[in-house]
């Protein structure tokens, strides 16, 4: 694991608001990075049962299925464990656990793996999924797949998938909170509230630049990372402010995970091919 005194500088001791106004409120800053081991990786989750950090590495490119794909295990002090923890995945992107088994998007599938042996117990092949993208699971065990380049939403359940909704502008980050489905979206830029029982969509926050992830900090806010490197706290009054930002650095915020008990933000680089995580100070 690389040494990050320097990098500690990108650890925001302000928010800052979208026109630079500092907003003593919250704080980021840099614990680790792993080794650049981890290529094109997309998301990373954090499995409380096993005590260790998922990541998915697409390797080739997004749309290609050629088996390059991985998913990686990594320490929650940053070191990787196992690089090619489960190989053979074409362009795997995002993650949800569930009941010990780690869920996977992979262009136009679910893939499921058993945590605990390592190995895909199942896939679940989606007729008509242009770009699956992310993945999330709600209380009840059922889980959701956005396909940004198919403009739709898919739900699985009791292992059987059907499209959840297919007229949703380039769905990304997904986030399912009791009867609604928050979602960020690509062309928009926005991060929207969609109700699961009129499929009515309405807006939370605007002007998300390449808007990914989206996570609950557990006190009525959220975190929403923008590919290009930034991180966004998101209020419930609509309001943003930018607490990361490493885009001059080229590094990537792709599918971001956040961890409300460790207060900790693990943020892949993408093309950087690392995991980062940061400590979020209230």
């Amino acid at each position: 694991m690389r040494s990050l005194a320097s990098a500690l500088l990108l650890g925001c001791t302000l928010l800052l608001s979208l026109n630079g106004t500092a907003q003593p409120s919250a704080s980021l800053t840099l614990l680790w990075e792993t080794d650049a081991l981890l290529t094109t990786i997309e998301s990373a989750i954090y499995d409380p049962e096993s005590g260790f950090i998922y990541t998915t590495n697409i390797e080739g490119h997004f749309m290609d299925k050629d088996g390059v794909g991985s998913i990686s295990k990594v320490s929650m002090a940053g070191e990787i464990v196992e690089r090619d923890w489960v190989a053979g995945l074409n362009a795997p992107t995002g993650t949800a656990i569930h009941n010990g088994r780690l869920y996977v998007t992979d262009i136009d599938a679910i893939v499921v793996v058993d945590i605990a042996a390592g190995e895909v117990e199942a896939r679940h092949a989606i007729d008509g999924a242009v770009a699956l993208n992310d993945i999330a699971v709600d209380a009840e065990g059922v889980i959701y797949a956005s396909d940004t380049g198919g403009n739709a939403i898919y739900r699985l359940r009791a292992g059987q998938v059907d499209a959840m909704a297919t007229d949703i502008d380039t769905p990304n980050g997904l986030l399912p909170q009791g009867d609604d489905l928050l979602i960020t979206r690509w062309t928009p830029q926005t991060v929207d509230r969609l109700s699961l029982e009129t499929q009515e969509l309405s807006p939370i926050a605007t002007g998300i630049a390449g808007p990914d992830g989206l996570e609950a900090v557990g006190d009525g806010t959220y975190l929403a990372s923008g590919f290009n490197g930034l991180v966004y706290h998101v209020h419930a009054d609509s309001t943003k402010r930018l607490l990361l930002d490493t885009t001059a650095e080229g590094a990537r915020a792709a599918d971001i995970d956040y961890v409300p008990g460790k207060r900790l933000l693990l943020v892949p680089t993408m093309q950087h091919n690392t995991l980062r995580a940061y400590r979020l100070a209230r």
